[in-house]
């Protein structure tokens, strides 16, 4: 039953953005994607009825760079498009048949984009079931949680951007694949203690390590998905299951810091180096790679990422955009860890708090709105704590209360919103 309410929810909400976005007005306020499109498509095909009303709309910020390197065989033109994942692009180039048609790849794109976002909520609504489990929620209110978690990832604050062709929803799928593989793996005893089953050795050390490693190629934010090898490291050497740390986490944890290193250093420095000069210089011990990785100059010369550099006066209300959920996860941190702690959350606990340092402190802090779907924690908060509130309808509202009912007020007037900013080429990105 909850599968046939979460499948309809998915529709209808799919359904009212898509006519969001075809009542907003055809002029967009940037001209990149006429630009783009007067570039590689013929005028009298812009121009038909149907692009003009509905898919030059989704041509909007990132999805542009996408189409352009889908175009010419899944290989950045510029430098600064290296910071687009290519294998996105390869999967869109690939999936369209090497079209070079752009409303092909476009249409292509939002296909694999919408099933891509629904199997990530499959996914979420499984892991929801998985993770609560062994702790202490009644079977009724557990699936309660899973379906209300789900409905609030396809009712995410990304909105338009789930709705094009971005590379979010990919890194969300396999993000939430791994964290399946790795949870039906562990368990926890009465002690805290951390147990691996050695006959599900390849669904830990092979499976949710290549999952996490597609995410992190695509988004490179998701290498802090490492993190679950570290504390699956620490707690297994503690219970000095020695053998368990060294050919599970530690083989995993390895392989994702090997294949990041060659994927975000030695392979950039094989393409652009040295006659790309600048970064390109500053080598470790005269080794053919960098101190610095391609992806990290990118943003910190194009987009101007950095500690504090955001923090300006004119970028107050990219803050303002940010803050709900930015409030949301950090309290969600809070209540996975003080008022209903949970062995097997620490890990996530940890991660998210990393996630709102780097978002806060070193990024464009407006875009954890989109990037953030790929950490659930804030989901099973909000989840949890609206389920709480209808148990008890008569009692006062609590501080958490009042802050869950602002935050999905607020998702009911920013979904909207962003949908017809996105398809109006309107900030914030």
């Amino acid at each position: 039953m909850n599968a046939c309410k979460i499948t309809g929810f998915f529709v209808a909400a799919k359904a009212v953005q898509y006519l969001i976005v075809f009542c907003t007005p055809v002029d967009q306020f940037d001209t990149s994607t006429k630009l783009f499109l007067a570039q590689y498509v013929a005028e009298k095909e812009i121009e038909t009825w149907i692009n003009v009303r509905f898919w030059n709309k989704l041509l909007a910020w990132d999805a542009v760079f996408f189409l352009k390197t889908a175009m010419t065989n899944a290989r950045p033109e510029f430098e600064h498009e290296n910071a687009f994942s290519s294998l996105w692009s390869l999967i869109l180039r690939s999936a369209s048949r090497d079209s070079t048609n752009i409303y092909t790849i476009l249409k292509t794109g939002v296909i694999i984009e919408n099933l891509l976002h629904y199997g990530a909520a499959a996914l979420l609504y499984q892991l929801t079931l998985k993770t609560f489990e062994s702790n202490v929620l009644k079977s009724h209110h557990i699936h309660n949680l899973a379906k209300l978690s789900t409905i609030l990832f396809i009712a995410s604050s990304a909105a338009g951007f789930c709705l094009g062709v971005y590379s979010e929803p990919l890194s969300t799928f396999f993000t939430l694949l791994g964290m399946i593989c790795r949870e039906r793996t562990i368990h926890f005893d009465v002690y805290g203690n951390l147990r691996i089953c050695w006959l599900k050795w390849p669904l830990y050390a092979i499976f949710s390590t290549a999952c996490f490693t597609v995410a992190f190629i695509n988004r490179p934010i998701c290498i802090i998905l490492g993190s679950y090898y570290l504390f699956d490291l620490f707690y297994l050497i503690k219970a000095r299951q020695y053998k368990q740390a060294m050919f599970m986490p530690c083989v995993s944890g390895c392989c994702m810091f090997v294949i990041f290193l060659y994927h975000q250093y030695y392979l950039p420095f094989q393409v652009y180096c040295p006659e790309r000069g600048e970064w390109c210089l500053n080598t470790i011990f005269d080794l053919p790679v960098s101190y610095r990785s391609l992806y990290s100059y990118i943003q910190d010369y194009y987009w101007n990422n950095g500690i504090l550099r955001y923090w300006t006066l004119n970028n107050i209300p990219n803050f303002l955009f940010a803050l709900p959920n930015v409030v949301v996860m950090w309290y969600a941190t809070v209540y996975f860890s003080h008022q209903y702690p949970c062995f097997n959350l620490k890990s996530l606990v940890f991660m998210s708090r990393v996630f709102l340092i780097i978002m806060a402190f070193f990024a464009h802090t407006q875009v954890i709105n989109r990037v953030s779907t790929f950490i659930p924690l804030h989901l099973w908060y909000v989840a949890d704590r609206i389920n709480k509130l209808y148990q008890g309808k008569d009692t006062p509202m609590k501080g958490d209360d009042k802050l869950i009912r602002y935050y999905v007020g607020w998702l009911l007037f920013w979904i909207p919103l962003q949908t017809a900013l996105y398809a109006s080429f309107l900030p914030p990105a």
